[in-house]
């Protein structure tokens, strides 16, 4: 039987984050169920979770001053502020160079498919092995078999993705949050963020109740790559990487369990937006391994106790805002988003990021302006939600 101190499930981002940061104190197996580690997403995150990790700053690709939110018909809202594109092939190899430089045990191709617990250990089955260990963190996300198991997190829906990394005509091009290219009842976006080698991450992201959606997302990605105007700046017909994602949006209830912490997309609610998710991350991995440092020299591994031990990913404020307008999405045609972007154009840009970034403080000062433009404009988008989110987070709706 193998032994660690900590045994981390799930070779993404996340698991990769903790793992390197454990392994420089303990005695740490990385157990990823695919033969290779997972590079089928691109990041974007906020200026502040770049500068929190200065030794990760070579791995970011380019940084932006502006990201634009559009309409079907063109209006633009250009949100200012410091956004980091992440390569995400060198920030797997210096994550992966690090976690086995300290020592780590990375295990690719096993699957973790069954545990069980003791007074003083838990025990994981992955593949043939059984792995006796103090602590299980698990960044297997909503499709974790434990989260299963334990019924523990409820489901609000998905952001279903397709995209690719495709050439670029244009080396100018600027990075575009979400646009609505194509008018429907059920709007698609589109994401187009450019790196620095002359290509682009392009991807179209639709919101839905349910995994499947009811068109063609590749068909409406070579469209809009191929046939619309953003022909006239990308080469839809070169497409070097391809990407596609079913990424459940959910609330965990418990961020812990005896011997278990859940850490990364299911251990912070969603979003699956990439932006909030790295950015929050990056902001707390160095937090959550100290309190599991801790945890472990003192034998405080219960629920309860790691539930009082581990850091806040976000405010129950922010999550329920981020909950908020995913199911506003969900139901948007495509004037309600135009409501949107005229929204996102009346609102300072401050105010912006941190709610994008799920960071806004919902003290008075930050929130009232917000909640008296829903008051005095019936259809603002942001002040609607930001009011619903307060009132879900007091328990009042």
């Amino acid at each position: 039987m193998r032994t660690a101190d900590v045994v981390v499930a799930g070779g993404g981002i996340a698991g990769l984050l903790i793992a390197s940061e454990l392994a420089t104190q303990l005695k740490v197996v990385l157990l990823e169920q695919d033969e290779n580690l997972p590079r089928g997403k691109y990041w974007l995150s906020d200026g502040e979770s770049g500068r929190v990790s200065p030794a990760f700053f070579p791995c970011i690709d380019r940084i932006y001053n502006q990201i634009d939110f559009v309409a079907y018909d063109g209006l633009k809202a250009s949100v200012s502020g410091t956004y980091c594109l992440w390569d995400t092939d060198r920030l797997i190899e210096k994550l992966t160079a690090d976690f086995v430089r300290s020592g780590g045990d990375l295990l690719t191709g096993y699957r973790l498919y069954s545990y069980s617990q003791s007074a003083d250990s838990i025990t994981i089955r992955a593949n043939a092995e059984m792995i006796k260990a103090k602590l299980l963190v698990d960044c297997m996300g909503f499709g974790s078999p434990l989260v299963a198991a334990k019924g523990i997190a409820s489901i609000m829906g998905y952001y279903i993705l397709c995209g690719c990394e495709v050439r670029t005509r244009d080396p100018g091009i600027a990075p575009v949050a979400l646009d609505n290219a194509i008018v429907h009842g059920k709007p698609t976006y589109f994401e187009l963020f450019p790196t620095s080698h002359g290509t682009a991450h392009a991807a179209v992201i639709v919101p839905a109740r349910h995994h499947k959606p009811d068109r063609s997302l590749k068909a409406d990605l070579n469209f809009i790559l191929q046939k619309s105007h953003y022909s006239d700046i990308l080469d839809g017909t070169v497409q070097t990487r391809s990407y596609f994602g079913i990424i459940p949006v959910g609330r965990l209830y418990r961020p812990a369990l005896d011997r278990i912490i859940f850490f990364g997309e299911a251990g912070q609610t969603n979003p699956a937006a990439s932006a909030t998710g790295l950015s929050r991350m990056l902001h707390i991995y160095r937090a959550l391994a100290e309190a599991i440092f801790e945890s472990i020299e003192r034998s405080k591994l219960t629920g309860c106790e790691l539930i009082r031990a581990i850091p806040q990913s976000m405010t129950r404020m922010n999550r329920a805002f981020q909950e908020c307008v995913f199911e506003d999405l969900v139901s948007f045609n495509s004037d309600d988003f135009r409501r949107l972007v005229l929204d996102l154009r009346a609102t300072p840009h401050d105010v912006l990021n941190d709610l994008i970034f799920a960071r806004f403080e919902f003290g008075m000062w930050r929130t009232l302006p917000l909640a008296l433009r829903a008051l005095m404009r019936r259809r603002s988008v942001l002040g609607r939600n930001v009011v619903k989110s307060v009132a879900r987070a007091l328990g009042l709706g």
